[in-house]
């Protein structure tokens, strides 16, 4: 550890960041326009229902749901069930509510360090007064991001649920875990040549048959500056 300039973790995704994204922007405005259609549509049909007194609440309740308001939107669906209008009603509620939660999901891919990974990462460079980084490499471009900027972005409370966000993970024993934005990183490869890939069949001594897939190749294209920016060196020493 004397000798240690820098730790590096290195993480990998099969996703292409940039597809994802365009993929969840198509999302996010499809479930925007069924919430604020469904919103419309209880106004303009059911207002006969909604015109008694122990349901105006839910006239000004739809009134203030807009599309800048969706992420902080919550309410409870009613248990209308008396008469037929009533279920009509309480129907649609449901359908704007479950719109309304997909808008709410994270819809960016994250660099995803584990709370407790934290504390033993901060230890490490309290002790050693060596710098940690974490890369993100995704199969069309890579992100980098240094463990100071992740202190930076997690101890504003102004950018959870914008920059980031802290989940319970269950595919990892229901560890806690913060979820970064990648692209609150340096980009530092722009553009990623995927590997070729091709299936390989393996025959056991019992007679069991494997196959899985085998890569070769792939390059990714370096972005130097930001590389040394990020890791705070100067481009000659690289």
């Amino acid at each position: 550890m004397k000798k240690a300039i820098a730790g590096i973790e290195v993480r990998s995704s099969a996703f292409l960041i940039d597809r994802y994204e365009e993929a969840m922007q198509i999302k996010t405005e499809k479930f925007t326009q069924i919430a604020l259609q469904t919103r419309d549509k209880i106004l303009a049909e059911y207002m006969d229902v909604l015109g008694h007194p122990s349901k105006e609440r839910y006239i000004e309740l739809l009134k203030g749901i807009t599309k800048g308001a969706l992420s902080v939107t919550d309410f409870r669906v009613p248990s209308w069930s008396s008469s037929e209008r009533l279920e009509q009603a309480k129907d649609l509620f449901g359908k704007m509510k479950e719109a309304i939660m997909e808008v709410q999901k994270r819809n960016y891919l994250s660099i995803t360090p584990k709370v407790e990974d934290v504390k033993v990462v901060y230890k490490w460079i309290e002790s050693f007064n060596v710098p940690h980084y974490y890369f993100q490499v995704f199969f069309d471009k890579v992100y980098g991001i240094s463990f100071e900027q992740i202190l930076a972005i997690i101890s504003n409370p102004d950018n959870e649920d914008v920059l980031f966000s802290v989940e319970t993970d269950t595919k990892n024993q229901n560890k806690t875990t913060i979820k970064i934005n990648s692209k609150s990183g340096i980009p530092i490869a722009r553009q990623v040549d995927e590997p070729r890939h091709e299936s390989v069949r393996k025959e056991m001594p019992r007679g069991q048959l494997l196959f899985y897939v085998t890569f070769k190749g792939g390059t990714a294209y370096l972005d130097v500056t930001n590389l040394c920016k990020i890791l705070g060196i100067n481009e000659k020493e690289f």
